[in-house]
This record gives C-alpha cells, structure tokens and sequence, in this order.
C-alpha cells in the first residue's frame, strides 16, 4: 500500500470512529479504574449489569436519569452512552430557592466536567415542570431508590413528567425498597401500589425482576431502611447495641428492593 492510500485508510478511519464513537461494554464499564473499589463492593447489591439488561438498555440510547445523587449509577450509565448514545441527569434546579439544591447541581456538574473522557456529552436538566428536557425526547427513563422520597406528596408529579419526557414505546425502569405491606413507611414502598399509580398515568407496566430482591432484609429496623447498608443510620438504636446492630445489619446487606419495568403506549402523539 502506497503512502498516499494509508493516508487515505487512516483518515477515513478516523471520520468513522468520529461518527460512530467509542462505546464500551457494561462489562467494561463495570470493572472501569474509574470506579472506586467503595462503589464497586455495592455491585454484589445493586446488581448492575443484570438491571440494566433488565431493562433493555442500548449504548445507543437517549437515557434519563433521575435524582443521580452521589453518582452511583451515574458512572456506569454515562461512560456507557458515551459515543453513541446521550445520557442525560434529570436533577438539582439551579435556580432553586434551597442553597442545598443549588449546591449539589453545581457539584454535579463540576463531577462530569471533570472528565469528559469519560462523560462526553452528559447533559443535565432541571427536574422541574412537567417535562424533564424535551416531551418525547428519551428512549429511556431510570430511577433508583428515588420513589421512596415522593410517596403521599409528588409521585404522580413525577410520573407524569416522565411520561411526558418519553418517546412512545419508552421504557421506565425503578427500583426501591419493597415494603411487605401496602403500607409506606421508613423508606420502604408498596410495590402493587406504584403499578397501579404508573398504570393510571398511563404506563404500561412490563413486569419485575426479582434480581435486587434481598429475602435477609427483615424490613423491621427501627431507624428504617437507613439503619443498613450504606447509611448504616444509628438512629433508634440502642448506645449499647450499636456495635452489634451494625454487624447484624452489615450481615443483611442492602434493602430488598423491587425492579419494574414499564413502556409509554406506541400509539400515543406527542403534543
């Protein structure tokens, strides 16, 4: 080959890598030295490659996540859209009344600037109003342990802001702590009851997995989810029995947790 022909191979290679971008495999992800061996000891919980197959995830995805918080699964969802697919945070307004709300944007923000090698083009939008970004925009909506925090105040909100945000035929995927009961209380949720709110926003619901299912998790703690794994909360615990709570809990591991996955209607207009 003639160094005029390698000049033209390498740079036609180099408009492909360009147009079709650098994706890795969740595998890859996963085991990336971008992860903290902290984060990476919560994978035997959380189960991560398992439910996002779950869920039906593709690099080439528009992917929304909601309220990333410390970034957890953040940093496996970004790296992997990266290239091909766009993932986008639905989180903090930045023009929040609370410092707090504003403040964790800005630290947000400054997290995925920091390395664009791995984040590319992560965008962020407010969650606020009823759209997160633009109406149908997203293949996919996530949320992890979110739903907990809107149960009796915003849940329908919520929902029907990501349905909104989805395109038709999308898909929202949620886990959370799985209450025994239809009661909500200390952190743990009713799993037939969020069905039944999402299917009267207009969800379709899909079916659960039980792979983040924890039958150890007794669900009785005084302080709530919060008292295992990885708040490890003292609260209403005994001084002198938190040594041996803690290891109890440790023991248990993280919550049980339910994972559901349910699709916007094809059939539906986006106005």
């Amino acid at each position: 080959m003639n160094r005029s022909n390698k000049i033209f191979f390498i740079t036609l290679s180099l408009l492909l890598f360009g147009q079709l971008g650098f994706s890795q495999s969740l595998q890859d992800v996963i085991n990336g030295d971008h992860r903290s061996e902290k984060n990476k000891a919560r994978d035997k919980y959380r189960n991560p490659i398992e439910t996002l197959e779950f869920f039906g995830i593709k690099n080439t995805m528009t992917v929304v996540e909601i309220s990333p918080g410390g970034g957890w699964y953040q940093e496996v969802l970004a790296p992997f859209l990266n290239g091909n697919g766009q993932y986008i945070s639905a989180t903090y307004d930045p023009k929040s009344e609370v410092k707090r709300d504003r403040d964790r944007y800005k630290s947000e923000k400054k997290r995925l600037a920091a390395r664009k090698d791995l984040y590319g083009n992560a965008k962020m939008v407010s969650m606020v109003g009823d759209v997160y970004g633009d109406k149908g925009s997203a293949d996919m909506i996530l949320s992890f342990r979110n739903y907990h925090n809107w149960v009796g105040s915003s849940e329908f909100e919520k929902l029907r802001a990501m349905y909104n945000t989805l395109k038709p035929g999308g898909i929202l995927g949620i886990t959370d702590h799985r209450s025994n009961s239809t009661i909500d209380e200390k952190g743990y949720t009713c799993e037939p009851c969020i069905i039944k709110d999402a299917e009267a926003v207009g969800f379709i619901y899909m079916g659960a997995s039980q792979i983040n299912a924890n039958p150890k998790d007794t669900k009785d703690h005084p302080g709530g989810v919060w008292n295992l794994p990885p708040t490890l909360s003292t609260n209403g615990l005994s001084k002198k029995n938190i040594e041996q709570a803690q290891k109890r809990y440790k023991n248990i591991g993280e919550s049980d947790r339910y994972t559901l996955k349910f699709s916007k209607p094809l059939n539906v207009s986006i106005e």
